[in-house]
C-alpha cells in the first residue's frame, strides 16, 4: 500500500509538471514564470525548495546525534531571509534578469564575474542535486527495501522529466503542492510521536541533548559555521535568488522571502523534534534512518505512505529547482557569452537550456550512484559556493561606496571557492572559519591595486 500511494505522488508530480507548464512558452515564461507569480507562490517555492534532503532527513540525523542545537541548521537560513527580505530582496527583483551570475554582472559592470561565478554555482549545485537524489533513493528503500539504486534513478528520471518540459512554471507549481504535503507530513510524524511515546524525556536522551543553544556537542564554533557556510547560502543563493525574479513585483518578493523565513523556522523545530524522538525511541540507528525509522513505529501503516510522499516531496522540491537553475545558468551566462558572444535567439537558448538540465541531471546522478552520505555531500557543496560567491554578492550591493570593481569580485570567487575545495580535499577544516576574512581581503586588496 504505502509504495502504491508512493508511486501515485511521483506520477502526480509528473502530471502537474506538464500540466502547469504555461500556455506561452517563451524564455521568460520559461526562466522566471513570466515575472508574475504572487506572495503565496513564491512563498510556498522558497519553503519547498528550502526543505530538501539536508532539511528532513539530514537535519533530523544531526538532531539523533548531536541534539536540539541543531535547529540552528536552518534557523540560520530563516534569519538569513530575514535579512535578504528587508534589504536585498526588492533590489534583486529590480535588476530584471534571469541569474544570480546576471546581478554580479550588473553590479560589477564586466561579463567575466558572470561567467566565473557561473562555473562555481554549477559545481557546487551538482553536488546538492545529487544529494537530493541520495535522500529520495533511501525513502524509497524505506517503502520496498532492496531497490536503492533503481529508486534513485527512477525519482531522477521524474523530476528531470518535468523540469524540462516546462521550466519555472512547472517547478513553482508543484513546489506550491509540495510544500503544503512536507508540513503535512512532518507534522503528523512528530504529533504521533508525542500521543505514542509522551514528551520528549530527558532522562531518555543523552546528557546535555536538550540544551540550548548549544551543547557538548554542538558549541558555538560548529553553530558559526552553520551560518557560515548554510544560513549564507540561504542570503545570496541562485534558487533563492530564481524565486524572487519570478515575483511579480518588489514587494512581492519581500512579503515572500519573509514569510519564507517564518515557516521554515517552524520547520526547523518539527524536523528536530523528529530526530530526538527517534533518539529517545531508537538510540542504537544510523542517524540519517532516524526519520524514517519514527515514521515506520509511530505512524499507522495506512498513512505512512503519505509522510513518505512528504518526504520525497521535499527531495524533489529542491531538486527540481537546482537542476532548473542549473541549466538555466550555464546557457544563459557560460554558453551564450562565452561561445556565441550572446547572439543565440531565445528558441535556440531554450532549447540548449532544455539539453543542459538533461546533461546536468545525468551527472549529478552519477554522482548520486556512488555516493550515499547526504549531508558529507551537502556541506562540501555549499562551502564551495559560500566561500567563492556569498560576498561578492553581498558587497555588489555597495560596490561604490566599497570601491570594489570586477577584478576584486572575480579574485574572491576563484580565491574562494578554490581555498574551500583544497581545504575540504586535505581535510583542514578548522581553518575554514577565516575563509571569509580572508576572502573580504582578497576582494579589498585587489581592487586597491587594479584601480585606475
Amino acid at each position: 500500500m504505502n509504495f502504491g500511494i508512493v508511486t501515485g505522488f511521483l506520477l502526480m508530480m509528473l502530471i502537474i509538471g506538464i500540466l502547469k507548464r504555461g500556455k506561452s512558452p517563451d524564455i521568460v515564461n520559461y526562466y522566471v514564470g513570466g515575472r508574475s507569480k504572487s506572495v503565496i507562490t513564491v512563498t510556498g517555492s522558497l519553503v519547498a525548495t528550502a526543505i530538501g534532503g539536508s532539511a528532513t532527513i539530514g537535519l533530523a540525523g544531526i538532531a539523533y546525534s548531536k541534539g536540539a542545537p541543531s535547529v540552528w541548521w536552518l534557523f540560520s537560513g530563516s534569519i538569513a531571509l530575514v535579512i535578504l527580505g528587508i534589504f536585498w530582496a526588492g533590489k534583486v527583483r529590480e535588476y530584471e534578469v534571469f541569474t544570480l551570475p546576471e546581478i554580479l554582472e550588473k553590479q560589477y559592470g564586466h561579463s567575466s564575474v558572470k561567467i566565473v561565478s557561473s562555473l562555481v554555482i554549477v559545481i557546487a549545485w551538482t553536488g546538492i542535486i545529487a544529494a537530493q537524489m541520495i535522500s529520495a533513493g533511501k525513502i524509497m528503500s524505506n517503502v520496498l527495501p532492496g531497490h536503492y539504486k533503481l529508486f534513485v534513478i527512477l525519482c531522477a528520471l521524474i523530476f528531470i522529466t518535468y523540469t524540462v518540459l516546462g521550466g519555472q512554471n512547472s517547478v513553482i507549481k508543484t513546489d506550491l503542492f509540495q510544500s503544503l504535503l512536507i508540513f503535512t507530513g512532518i507534522t503528523a510524524a512528530v504529533i504521533s510521536a508525542f500521543i505514542k511515546f509522551g514528551p520528549l524525556n530527558m532522562s531518555q536522551l543523552p546528557a546535555g541533548h536538550l540544551d540550548f543553544p548549544v551543547n557538548g556537542q554542538l558549541g558555538f564554533t560548529e553553530v558559526f559555521m552553520f551560518f557560515m557556510f548554510v544560513g549564507t547560502s540561504f542570503l545570496a543563493g541562485p534558487d533563492m535568488y530564481s524565486r524572487i525574479l519570478s515575483a511579480k513585483d518588489k514587494k512581492t518578493a519581500q512579503k515572500s522571502v519573509i514569510a519564507a523565513a517564518v515557516m521554515i523556522s517552524v520547520f526547523a523545530i518539527l524536523i528536530v523534534a523528529a530526530g530526538l524522538y527517534a533518539r529517545m525511541i531508537a538510540p542504537g540507528i544510523e542517524a540519517e534512518s532516524s526519520f524514517q525509522y519514527l515514521i515506520v513505529n509511530t505512524i499507522p501503516s495506512g498513512l505512512q505512505g503519505v509522510v513518505f510522499a512528504a518526504l520525497l516531496a521535499a527531495f524533489l522540491s529542491s531538486a527540481d529547482t537546482c537542476l532548473l537553475t542549473s541549466g538555466i545558468i550555464v546557457t544563459n551566462d557560460i554558453i551564450n557569452p562565452l561561445f556565441f558572444k550572446n547572439r543565440l535567439n531565445d528558441t535556440v537558448k531554450m532549447a540548449a537550456t532544455k539539453l543542459m538540465i538533461v546533461i546536468l541531471g545525468a551527472g549529478s546522478l552519477v554522482i548520486a550512484l556512488y555516493v550515499n552520505q547526504i549531508i558529507k555531500s551537502l556541506l562540501l557543496a555549499l562551502t564551495v559556493y559560500t566561500s567563492g560567491i556569498i560576498l561578492p554578492v553581498v558587497l555588489g550591493f555597495y560596490r561604490e561606496r566599497l570601491k570594489i570593481n570586477y577584478y576584486g569580485a572575480t579574485a574572491g570567487i576563484i580565491s574562494g571557492g578554490a581555498a574551500s575545495i583544497i581545504m575540504k580535499y586535505f581535510m583542514y577544516d578548522k581553518f575554514l572559519i577565516y575563509i571569509f576574512p580572508a576572502v573580504f581581503a582578497v576582494i579589498i586588496i585587489t581592487s586597491i591595486i587594479t584601480s585606475e
